[in-house]
Protein backbone atom coordinates (compact mmCIF):
# COMPACT_ATOMS: atom_id res chain seq x y z
CA UNK A 1 0.00 0.00 0.00
CA UNK A 2 2.91 2.35 0.97
CA UNK A 3 4.51 1.51 -2.34
CA UNK A 4 1.58 2.33 -4.06
CA UNK A 5 1.26 5.72 -2.13
CA UNK A 6 5.13 6.78 -3.50
CA UNK A 7 4.56 5.98 -6.80
CA UNK A 8 1.78 7.98 -6.80
CA UNK A 9 3.38 10.66 -5.37
CA UNK A 10 6.18 10.45 -7.51
CA UNK A 11 4.02 10.43 -10.33
CA UNK A 12 2.37 13.60 -9.86
CA UNK A 13 5.67 15.50 -8.77
CA UNK A 14 7.53 14.16 -12.50
CA UNK A 15 4.40 14.97 -14.52
CA UNK A 16 5.00 17.41 -16.82
CA UNK A 17 3.30 20.76 -16.00
CA UNK A 18 0.91 22.62 -18.46
CA UNK A 19 1.63 26.08 -19.87
CA UNK A 20 -1.59 27.48 -19.70
CA UNK A 21 -3.74 28.49 -16.72
CA UNK A 22 -7.52 28.52 -17.07
CA UNK A 23 -9.73 30.80 -15.85
CA UNK A 24 -13.70 29.74 -15.95
CA UNK A 25 -12.65 27.07 -18.60
CA UNK A 26 -10.85 29.60 -20.86
CA UNK A 27 -7.11 29.23 -21.35
CA UNK A 28 -4.88 32.25 -20.43
CA UNK A 29 -2.82 33.04 -22.71
CA UNK A 30 0.28 35.43 -22.79
CA UNK A 31 4.14 36.30 -24.95
CA UNK A 32 4.73 33.02 -23.30
CA UNK A 33 2.69 30.62 -24.48
CA UNK A 34 0.45 31.93 -27.47
CA UNK A 35 2.48 30.62 -30.41
CA UNK A 36 2.57 27.18 -28.61
CA UNK A 37 -1.40 27.48 -28.21
CA UNK A 38 -1.74 28.45 -31.82
CA UNK A 39 0.69 25.31 -33.07
CA UNK A 40 -0.85 22.76 -30.75
CA UNK A 41 -4.49 22.82 -30.75
CA UNK A 42 -6.05 22.84 -34.43
CA UNK A 43 -8.51 24.94 -33.69
CA UNK A 44 -8.40 28.07 -31.29
CA UNK A 45 -10.37 30.61 -31.17
CA UNK A 46 -8.39 33.42 -29.33
CA UNK A 47 -10.41 36.67 -27.26
CA UNK A 48 -8.40 39.84 -26.53
CA UNK A 49 -10.14 41.73 -23.74
CA UNK A 50 -9.24 44.66 -21.69
CA UNK A 51 -10.82 44.55 -17.67
CA UNK A 52 -12.24 48.22 -18.42
CA UNK A 53 -14.01 47.62 -21.65
CA UNK A 54 -17.59 47.65 -21.81
CA UNK A 55 -18.53 45.45 -24.39
CA UNK A 56 -15.70 43.32 -23.30
CA UNK A 57 -17.96 42.95 -19.74
CA UNK A 58 -20.82 42.64 -22.42
CA UNK A 59 -19.22 39.91 -24.79
CA UNK A 60 -16.77 38.20 -21.83
CA UNK A 61 -19.58 35.68 -19.64
CA UNK A 62 -20.74 34.94 -23.65
CA UNK A 63 -17.23 33.53 -24.53
CA UNK A 64 -17.26 31.76 -21.62
CA UNK A 65 -20.52 30.30 -21.91
CA UNK A 66 -19.77 28.65 -25.23
CA UNK A 67 -16.65 27.31 -24.07
CA UNK A 68 -18.66 25.45 -22.04
CA UNK A 69 -21.24 24.53 -24.68
CA UNK A 70 -18.36 23.40 -26.82
CA UNK A 71 -16.85 21.23 -24.37
CA UNK A 72 -20.41 20.04 -23.23
CA UNK A 73 -20.19 18.53 -27.25
CA UNK A 74 -16.54 16.97 -26.92
CA UNK A 75 -15.44 19.92 -29.84
CA UNK A 76 -11.52 19.99 -30.50
CA UNK A 77 -12.44 23.99 -31.00
CA UNK A 78 -10.39 25.51 -27.72
CA UNK A 79 -11.14 29.40 -26.51
CA UNK A 80 -8.26 31.16 -25.06
CA UNK A 81 -7.99 34.59 -23.94
CA UNK A 82 -5.67 37.93 -23.60
CA UNK A 83 -5.50 40.57 -21.27
CA UNK A 84 -4.26 43.31 -23.28
CA UNK A 85 -3.55 45.88 -20.61
CA UNK A 86 -1.27 42.90 -19.22
CA UNK A 87 -0.01 42.16 -22.77
CA UNK A 88 0.63 45.04 -24.77
CA UNK A 89 3.30 43.18 -27.10
CA UNK A 90 0.96 40.37 -28.18
CA UNK A 91 -1.35 43.14 -29.12
CA UNK A 92 1.36 44.69 -31.21
CA UNK A 93 2.64 42.13 -32.75
CA UNK A 94 -0.89 40.60 -33.92
CA UNK A 95 -2.62 44.16 -35.01
CA UNK A 96 -4.75 44.32 -32.12
CA UNK A 97 -6.19 48.05 -31.70
CA UNK A 98 -9.15 47.97 -30.15
CA UNK A 99 -11.35 46.14 -27.60
CA UNK A 100 -13.14 43.58 -28.20
CA UNK A 101 -11.20 41.37 -30.78
CA UNK A 102 -11.69 37.86 -31.33
CA UNK A 103 -9.22 35.81 -33.62
CA UNK A 104 -9.69 32.19 -34.98
CA UNK A 105 -6.46 30.33 -35.60
CA UNK A 106 -8.10 26.71 -38.06
CA UNK A 107 -4.52 24.46 -38.35
CA UNK A 108 -2.30 27.46 -37.66
CA UNK A 109 -3.84 29.96 -40.14
CA UNK A 110 -6.03 32.84 -39.09
CA UNK A 111 -9.19 33.29 -39.93
CA UNK A 112 -10.78 36.93 -39.56
CA UNK A 113 -13.88 36.66 -36.74
CA UNK A 114 -17.32 36.85 -38.53
CA UNK A 115 -19.59 35.66 -36.09
CA UNK A 116 -21.83 36.54 -33.67
CA UNK A 117 -21.45 38.11 -30.13
CA UNK A 118 -24.07 36.10 -28.28
CA UNK A 119 -22.55 32.13 -27.39
CA UNK A 120 -24.63 30.31 -29.34
CA UNK A 121 -23.81 32.28 -32.35
CA UNK A 122 -20.19 31.80 -32.00
CA UNK A 123 -20.40 28.19 -31.68
CA UNK A 124 -22.44 27.91 -34.46
CA UNK A 125 -19.90 30.22 -36.75
CA UNK A 126 -17.17 27.97 -35.18
CA UNK A 127 -18.57 24.88 -35.66
CA UNK A 128 -19.34 25.71 -39.65
CA UNK A 129 -15.71 26.65 -39.66
CA UNK A 130 -14.14 23.46 -39.04
CA UNK A 131 -16.37 22.11 -41.16
CA UNK A 132 -16.54 20.47 -44.89
CA UNK A 133 -16.33 23.84 -47.17
CA UNK A 134 -19.29 22.48 -49.00
CA UNK A 135 -22.43 20.51 -47.59
CA UNK A 136 -21.71 17.10 -48.09
CA UNK A 137 -25.04 15.20 -50.47
CA UNK A 138 -24.71 11.54 -50.35
CA UNK A 139 -27.83 10.49 -52.26
CA UNK A 140 -29.86 11.76 -55.15
CA UNK A 141 -32.83 12.47 -52.78
CA UNK A 142 -30.24 14.78 -50.54
CA UNK A 143 -29.62 16.64 -53.65
CA UNK A 144 -33.43 17.27 -54.92
CA UNK A 145 -33.99 18.85 -51.59
CA UNK A 146 -30.85 20.90 -51.12
CA UNK A 147 -31.91 21.86 -54.45
CA UNK A 148 -35.22 22.03 -53.85
CA UNK A 149 -34.65 24.35 -50.36
CA UNK A 150 -33.17 27.21 -51.57
CA UNK A 151 -33.84 29.88 -54.04
CA UNK A 152 -30.43 29.75 -55.56
CA UNK A 153 -28.39 26.34 -54.65
CA UNK A 154 -24.75 25.50 -56.22
CA UNK A 155 -23.78 21.71 -56.07
CA UNK A 156 -20.41 20.22 -56.99
CA UNK A 157 -20.81 16.83 -58.72
CA UNK A 158 -17.60 14.88 -58.74
CA UNK A 159 -16.53 11.29 -58.98
CA UNK A 160 -13.53 11.22 -56.68
CA UNK A 161 -13.87 11.66 -53.05
CA UNK A 162 -10.16 12.84 -53.04
CA UNK A 163 -9.46 13.60 -56.30
CA UNK A 164 -8.08 17.38 -57.38
CA UNK A 165 -11.39 18.63 -58.72
CA UNK A 166 -13.33 17.99 -55.18
CA UNK A 167 -10.30 19.67 -53.46
CA UNK A 168 -10.00 22.76 -56.16
CA UNK A 169 -14.11 23.22 -55.57
CA UNK A 170 -13.84 22.83 -51.63
CA UNK A 171 -11.35 25.27 -51.69
CA UNK A 172 -13.69 27.84 -53.91
CA UNK A 173 -16.33 27.27 -50.89
CA UNK A 174 -14.11 27.42 -47.60
CA UNK A 175 -14.61 30.30 -46.01
CA UNK A 176 -17.49 31.85 -49.06
CA UNK A 177 -19.69 32.80 -46.38
CA UNK A 178 -17.46 35.46 -45.44
CA UNK A 179 -17.20 36.24 -49.60
CA UNK A 180 -19.97 39.57 -48.72
CA UNK A 181 -22.03 37.84 -51.56
CA UNK A 182 -22.32 33.99 -50.93
CA UNK A 183 -25.31 31.10 -51.34
CA UNK A 184 -25.41 27.53 -50.42
CA UNK A 185 -23.20 25.22 -51.64
CA UNK A 186 -22.75 21.32 -51.50
CA UNK A 187 -20.87 18.70 -53.08
CA UNK A 188 -21.98 15.08 -53.84
CA UNK A 189 -19.59 12.14 -55.39
CA UNK A 190 -23.18 10.13 -55.98
CA UNK A 191 -22.91 8.12 -58.78
CA UNK A 192 -27.11 8.37 -59.31
CA UNK A 193 -27.10 11.93 -58.53
CA UNK A 194 -24.33 12.39 -61.09
CA UNK A 195 -26.69 10.29 -63.83
CA UNK A 196 -30.05 12.25 -62.76
CA UNK A 197 -28.59 16.00 -63.69
CA UNK A 198 -26.69 14.23 -66.40
CA UNK A 199 -23.36 15.81 -65.15
CA UNK A 200 -19.79 14.47 -64.03
CA UNK A 201 -16.97 16.91 -62.43
CA UNK A 202 -18.87 19.83 -63.18
CA UNK A 203 -20.31 22.60 -60.88
CA UNK A 204 -23.85 23.22 -61.32
CA UNK A 205 -25.65 26.24 -60.36
CA UNK A 206 -29.19 25.81 -59.58
CA UNK A 207 -31.89 28.59 -59.71
CA UNK A 208 -35.87 28.88 -59.73
CA UNK A 209 -36.32 31.20 -62.30
CA UNK A 210 -35.15 31.77 -65.55
CA UNK A 211 -32.35 29.42 -67.19
CA UNK A 212 -33.46 27.14 -63.85
CA UNK A 213 -29.71 25.53 -64.72
CA UNK A 214 -26.33 27.05 -65.17
CA UNK A 215 -23.39 24.64 -66.03
CA UNK A 216 -19.70 26.10 -65.04
CA UNK A 217 -17.32 25.26 -67.74
CA UNK A 218 -14.39 26.95 -66.62
CA UNK A 219 -11.10 26.57 -64.49
CA UNK A 220 -11.31 25.47 -61.37
CA UNK A 221 -10.20 28.40 -59.72
CA UNK A 222 -11.50 30.10 -56.22
CA UNK A 223 -11.89 33.53 -57.75
CA UNK A 224 -13.51 32.34 -61.36
CA UNK A 225 -15.92 29.76 -59.13
CA UNK A 226 -17.25 32.52 -57.14
CA UNK A 227 -17.43 35.01 -60.35
CA UNK A 228 -19.51 32.43 -61.49
CA UNK A 229 -21.88 31.97 -58.83
CA UNK A 230 -22.04 35.79 -58.33
CA UNK A 231 -23.22 36.35 -61.95
CA UNK A 232 -25.31 33.81 -62.73
CA UNK A 233 -27.35 34.05 -59.58
CA UNK A 234 -29.19 37.29 -60.31
CA UNK A 235 -32.40 37.22 -62.75
CA UNK A 236 -32.31 38.77 -66.09
CA UNK A 237 -34.88 41.53 -64.11
CA UNK A 238 -33.26 42.72 -61.10
CA UNK A 239 -35.48 44.03 -58.25
CA UNK A 240 -33.50 46.98 -56.59
CA UNK A 241 -33.26 46.66 -53.19
CA UNK A 242 -30.41 46.85 -50.14
CA UNK A 243 -30.35 43.08 -50.35
CA UNK A 244 -29.73 43.15 -54.57
CA UNK A 245 -27.23 45.70 -54.57
CA UNK A 246 -24.78 44.22 -52.66
CA UNK A 247 -25.04 41.90 -55.52
CA UNK A 248 -25.18 43.97 -58.16
CA UNK A 249 -21.79 46.21 -56.98
CA UNK A 250 -20.13 42.47 -56.37
CA UNK A 251 -17.40 41.35 -58.56
CA UNK A 252 -17.86 40.42 -61.66
CA UNK A 253 -21.17 42.31 -61.62
CA UNK A 254 -19.54 45.53 -60.61
CA UNK A 255 -17.99 45.72 -64.16
CA UNK A 256 -21.44 46.04 -66.16
CA UNK A 257 -23.44 48.98 -66.54
CA UNK A 258 -26.99 49.13 -65.37
CA UNK A 259 -30.21 49.77 -67.13
CA UNK A 260 -32.31 51.34 -64.27
CA UNK A 261 -36.17 51.16 -65.05
CA UNK A 262 -38.27 54.03 -62.89
CA UNK A 263 -41.67 52.90 -62.47
CA UNK A 264 -44.13 52.00 -59.98
CA UNK A 265 -44.92 49.01 -58.74
CA UNK A 266 -48.66 49.40 -57.89
CA UNK A 267 -49.21 50.50 -61.64
CA UNK A 268 -51.30 48.03 -63.67
CA UNK A 269 -48.76 48.36 -66.69
CA UNK A 270 -45.74 47.33 -64.07
CA UNK A 271 -45.72 43.49 -64.79
CA UNK A 272 -46.17 43.84 -68.32
CA UNK A 273 -43.18 46.65 -68.10
CA UNK A 274 -41.19 43.38 -66.22
CA UNK A 275 -41.88 41.22 -68.89
CA UNK A 276 -41.09 43.49 -72.14
CA UNK A 277 -37.76 44.06 -69.44
CA UNK A 278 -36.85 40.04 -68.94
CA UNK A 279 -36.97 39.79 -72.95
CA UNK A 280 -34.88 42.67 -73.77
CA UNK A 281 -32.70 42.16 -70.84
CA UNK A 282 -31.83 38.63 -72.41
CA UNK A 283 -29.98 39.69 -74.97
CA UNK A 284 -27.36 42.05 -72.87
CA UNK A 285 -27.19 39.78 -70.34
CA UNK A 286 -22.99 39.52 -70.54
CA UNK A 287 -22.83 43.21 -70.13
CA UNK A 288 -26.11 45.20 -69.10
CA UNK A 289 -27.69 44.48 -65.81
CA UNK A 290 -31.36 45.22 -66.32
CA UNK A 291 -33.09 46.52 -63.10
CA UNK A 292 -36.31 47.56 -61.99
CA UNK A 293 -36.80 50.69 -59.32
CA UNK A 294 -39.82 51.27 -57.93
CA UNK A 295 -40.42 54.90 -57.53
CA UNK A 296 -43.01 54.42 -54.78
CA UNK A 297 -40.30 53.21 -51.80
CA UNK A 298 -39.47 56.01 -49.71
CA UNK A 299 -35.51 54.84 -49.75
CA UNK A 300 -35.55 55.38 -53.56
CA UNK A 301 -36.91 58.76 -53.70
CA UNK A 302 -33.35 59.81 -52.97
CA UNK A 303 -31.70 58.03 -55.79
CA UNK A 304 -34.50 59.64 -58.00
CA UNK A 305 -33.54 62.80 -57.49
CA UNK A 306 -29.69 61.99 -57.13
CA UNK A 307 -29.84 60.38 -60.41
CA UNK A 308 -31.50 62.95 -62.40
CA UNK A 309 -35.06 61.45 -63.13
CA UNK A 310 -37.16 64.11 -60.92
CA UNK A 311 -35.03 67.17 -59.14
CA UNK A 312 -35.13 70.97 -59.84
CA UNK A 313 -34.15 71.04 -63.38
CA UNK A 314 -35.90 67.95 -64.51
CA UNK A 315 -39.28 65.95 -64.18
CA UNK A 316 -39.22 63.03 -66.14
CA UNK A 317 -42.61 61.23 -66.99
CA UNK A 318 -42.85 57.38 -65.33
CA UNK A 319 -41.54 54.86 -66.67
CA UNK A 320 -38.54 56.40 -67.40
CA UNK A 321 -34.82 54.74 -67.89
CA UNK A 322 -31.29 55.35 -67.81
CA UNK A 323 -28.13 53.68 -68.11
CA UNK A 324 -25.85 54.06 -64.84
CA UNK A 325 -22.21 52.74 -64.72
CA UNK A 326 -19.81 52.60 -61.23
CA UNK A 327 -16.82 51.35 -62.14
CA UNK A 328 -14.05 51.76 -59.66
CA UNK A 329 -15.80 52.93 -57.33
CA UNK A 330 -16.30 56.39 -59.39
CA UNK A 331 -18.88 58.37 -58.85
CA UNK A 332 -22.24 57.23 -60.97
CA UNK A 333 -21.86 58.27 -65.09
CA UNK A 334 -25.14 59.00 -66.21
CA UNK A 335 -26.46 57.67 -69.59
CA UNK A 336 -29.97 59.17 -70.92
CA UNK A 337 -31.86 58.18 -74.10
CA UNK A 338 -33.14 60.86 -76.52
CA UNK A 339 -37.34 59.39 -75.67
CA UNK A 340 -37.21 58.22 -72.21
CA UNK A 341 -40.55 56.23 -72.68
CA UNK A 342 -40.57 52.84 -71.75
CA UNK A 343 -41.36 50.73 -74.72
CA UNK A 344 -39.90 47.27 -76.15
CA UNK A 345 -38.44 49.57 -79.00
CA UNK A 346 -36.71 52.19 -77.20
CA UNK A 347 -35.36 49.90 -74.69
CA UNK A 348 -33.69 48.08 -77.26
CA UNK A 349 -32.56 51.00 -79.23
CA UNK A 350 -31.38 52.98 -76.05
CA UNK A 351 -28.70 49.63 -74.76
CA UNK A 352 -27.89 48.98 -78.30
CA UNK A 353 -26.80 52.44 -79.15
CA UNK A 354 -25.19 52.58 -75.81
CA UNK A 355 -23.52 49.42 -76.04
CA UNK A 356 -22.16 50.34 -79.25
CA UNK A 357 -20.79 53.46 -77.78
CA UNK A 358 -23.22 55.96 -79.81
CA UNK A 359 -24.86 57.45 -76.47
CA UNK A 360 -23.20 60.48 -74.70
CA UNK A 361 -22.87 60.75 -70.89
CA UNK A 362 -25.43 62.91 -69.56
CA UNK A 363 -24.65 65.79 -67.57
CA UNK A 364 -26.57 68.10 -65.12
CA UNK A 365 -27.14 71.34 -67.26
CA UNK A 366 -28.92 74.32 -65.06
CA UNK A 367 -30.94 77.24 -67.81
CA UNK A 368 -29.81 80.20 -67.41
CA UNK A 369 -31.69 82.84 -66.04
CA UNK A 370 -32.13 86.01 -67.69
CA UNK A 371 -30.82 88.56 -64.76
CA UNK A 372 -27.59 86.18 -63.90
CA UNK A 373 -25.50 89.62 -64.33
CA UNK A 374 -27.86 91.97 -62.36
CA UNK A 375 -26.30 91.40 -58.91
CA UNK A 376 -22.53 91.38 -57.82
CA UNK A 377 -22.36 88.01 -56.97
CA UNK A 378 -22.86 86.30 -60.40
CA UNK A 379 -25.35 83.38 -61.19
CA UNK A 380 -23.78 80.73 -63.06
CA UNK A 381 -24.60 77.46 -64.61
CA UNK A 382 -22.80 74.65 -66.52
CA UNK A 383 -24.12 77.04 -69.38
CA UNK A 384 -21.94 79.71 -68.84
CA UNK A 385 -19.30 79.14 -66.42
CA UNK A 386 -16.94 77.34 -68.74
CA UNK A 387 -16.93 80.57 -70.70
CA UNK A 388 -16.96 83.08 -68.17
CA UNK A 389 -14.75 80.99 -65.63
CA UNK A 390 -12.54 78.77 -67.03
CA UNK A 391 -12.04 79.39 -71.48
CA UNK A 392 -12.01 83.33 -71.73
CA UNK A 393 -12.38 84.85 -68.07
CA UNK A 394 -12.12 88.83 -68.09
CA UNK A 395 -11.02 88.98 -64.15
CA UNK A 396 -9.73 86.68 -61.89
CA UNK A 397 -12.60 84.62 -60.13
CA UNK A 398 -14.08 83.69 -56.84
CA UNK A 399 -17.04 80.60 -57.06
CA UNK A 400 -19.01 78.68 -54.66
CA UNK A 401 -20.56 75.82 -55.34
CA UNK A 402 -23.35 75.22 -52.76
CA UNK A 403 -26.27 73.24 -52.48
CA UNK A 404 -30.04 74.40 -51.75
CA UNK A 405 -30.55 72.23 -48.62
CA UNK A 406 -26.95 73.00 -46.90
CA UNK A 407 -27.09 75.18 -44.01
CA UNK A 408 -23.27 75.93 -43.92
CA UNK A 409 -24.08 77.06 -48.07
CA UNK A 410 -26.88 79.24 -46.66
CA UNK A 411 -24.89 81.10 -44.05
CA UNK A 412 -21.94 81.48 -46.31
CA UNK A 413 -24.60 83.36 -48.90
CA UNK A 414 -24.60 86.87 -47.53
CA UNK A 415 -21.28 87.09 -46.99
CA UNK A 416 -20.65 85.99 -50.69
CA UNK A 417 -22.43 88.84 -51.65
CA UNK A 418 -20.81 91.21 -49.12
CA UNK A 419 -17.88 89.80 -50.71
CA UNK A 420 -18.61 90.44 -54.46
CA UNK A 421 -19.91 93.96 -53.46
CA UNK A 422 -16.06 94.72 -52.27
CA UNK A 423 -14.02 92.90 -55.04
CA UNK A 424 -15.64 94.22 -58.15
CA UNK A 425 -11.72 93.55 -59.49
CA UNK A 426 -13.18 89.65 -59.65
CA UNK A 427 -15.89 87.31 -60.91
CA UNK A 428 -17.74 86.09 -57.92
CA UNK A 429 -20.12 83.84 -58.86
CA UNK A 430 -22.09 81.51 -57.06
CA UNK A 431 -23.43 77.76 -58.78
CA UNK A 432 -25.62 74.91 -57.46
CA UNK A 433 -23.82 71.96 -57.40
CA UNK A 434 -26.49 69.59 -57.31
CA UNK A 435 -27.95 70.59 -60.92
CA UNK A 436 -25.04 71.41 -62.54
CA UNK A 437 -22.09 69.45 -64.05
CA UNK A 438 -19.18 71.49 -65.28
CA UNK A 439 -16.37 70.01 -67.36
CA UNK A 440 -12.82 72.45 -66.62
Amino acid sequence: MKLLFFLSLLSSLTAKKSPYEKSEGVLVLTDKNYDLAVEEFDYLLVYFYAPWCGHCKALGPEFVKAGQMLKEKDSTIKLGKVDGTEETELMDKHGVDGYPKLKLYRKGQLVPYTGGRMAPEMVAWLEKKIGPPAKELSSLKDVKNFVADHEVAVVGFFSETDGESIKKYNLACLDYDDYGVHYPVAVTTDEEASEHYDIKDKIVLFKKFDEKKVVYEGELDTQQIRDFITENSLPIVIEFNHDNAQKMFKRPNDGKSHLLVFHNKSSSTYDDEIKMMAKVGKEFKQTVLFTSVDVEEEDHRRMVEFLGVRHRINNDTYPTMRIVTMKDSSPPIRFRPADTAVTEENLRGFVSAYVAGDVARDYFTEPLPKDWDSKPAKYLTAVNFKSLIVESPSKPSLVMWHAPWCGHCKNMAPVWDTLAENFPDYVVGKIDATVNECLA
